[in-house]
């Protein structure tokens, strides 16, 4: 929000925190602000993640590569324990601890479909171009073209 991105502010910072939780007169202090003073803070915060989170999928190649499913997917996976929050009741608590949390949920999701997707070997090969400028899927800016046959 500040636009301060210096090391040093968030050493500073953490450093303040430690403090905090160190003399608990301080903390009483920090504990005594508002619930809602702290729930318009945390709107702030988290609006701007996820205007944050926006603007880098407005950046994202969603042509030609599976980015597109990995985003679907990892929203869904984090919605999930909203919408159906019995969903893991029956998973091992270790599995729950990390599922329940959609921000978890949707960001292991993430990281192992673009891992599979868009970092493995094979699928990175399966994808290239090939000499002729056509994709093995056959698809290129978009346009399905006619795959040639080697006979």
């Amino acid at each position: 929000m500040t636009r301060v991105r210096s090391r040093w502010v968030v050493a500073t910072a953490g450093g303040i925190l430690v403090l905090l939780g160190l003399l608990p007169k301080l903390g009483a202090v920090v504990a005594a602000v508002p619930a809602p003073v702290l729930g318009g803070a945390g709107l702030v915060m988290f609006g701007t993640v996820a205007a944050g989170g926006l603007r880098t999928l407005a950046r994202v190649d969603f042509r030609g590569n599976h980015n597109l499913t990995v985003v679907a997917v990892s929203v869904a996976v984090g919605v999930l324990p909203v919408g159906v929050p019995t969903l893991y009741e029956k998973f091992p608590d270790w599995f729950q601890t990390v599922m329940n949390s959609g921000i978890s949920a949707g960001c292991l999701t993430a990281i192992v479909l673009n891992l599979l997707f868009n970092h493995l070997p094979a699928k990175r090969d399966s994808l290239a171009p090939e000499p002729d400028g056509l994709t093995v899927g056959g698809i290129e800016e978009g346009i399905q073209q006619p795959r040639e046959e080697i006979v």
